[in-house]
């Protein structure tokens, strides 16, 4: 790790420790402790910059962006949910808004897709229930061939669980809705794949 800003010695404490302290710093004006931050979840936000937008060009400034908004509105953060889970809001929400200013058309990537795959995505698809592990597999490794046109809610959605792999839960608190609204959304979202797939496949 880099020099510690400010004076800041840290004794080998726990990691979560180490993020306290270091948003404690940030709130009572000392700056430089929020590269501590940036370095501890840049990657992360990085990875869900690129699965949303989907243009690497961007994400170099989109995360940046992010990171500024974090900085200027830390003092808000209360601790009742972790570091991570906030931050992971701010960036949501921001790309959800560039995502908005694009609505520009994507290219398709439906023509990668196998017709097993295609199969059992619509199974998935069409199910009221839970995917089962296997089903899951199957979504998660055709969600990022689905996502180029997904509209930005529908993406925001799908990237959280199908890429991101969190949990119903962990998506409701990111962004900001009852878990039961989540399910409903994650249900529409696969749905509207499905009729996308549909579509392209009554073309070819």
């Amino acid at each position: 790790m880099k020099g510690e800003p400010n004076g800041i010695r840290m004794e080998n404490p726990p990691r979560d420790a180490q993020e306290v302290e270091w948003i404690k710093r940030v709130q009572r004006g000392e700056g430089e402790a929020f590269a501590f931050l940036i370095e501890l979840h840049e990657r992360r936000v990085r990875a869900l910059v690129f699965h949303l937008v989907r243009r690497r060009d961007e994400v170099e400034d989109i995360a940046q962006e992010i990171f500024i908004k974090a900085f200027r509105g830390i003092r808000s953060y209360n601790f009742r949910s972790s570091f991570g889970t906030w931050l992971g809001r701010i960036a949501a929400n921001h790309c959800y808004d560039y995502l908005r200013r694009e609505q520009k058309a994507r290219v398709s990537y439906y023509w990668q897709m196998s017709e097993e795959g295609s199969r059992k995505l619509e199974e998935a698809a069409e199910k009221q229930d839970a995917p089962t592990p296997e089903e899951e597999v199957v979504v998660r490794d055709l969600a990022d061939k689905l996502l180029a046109q997904a509209p930005a809610g529908d993406r925001m959605i799908l990237v959280l669980k199908e890429i991101e792999d969190q949990s119903v839960e962990e998506i409701a608190e990111v962004l900001n809705l009852r878990v039961n609204t989540v399910k409903v959304r994650l249900h529409r979202a696969r749905k509207r794949m499905l009729q996308q797939l549909k579509k392209w496949r009554q073309r070819r």
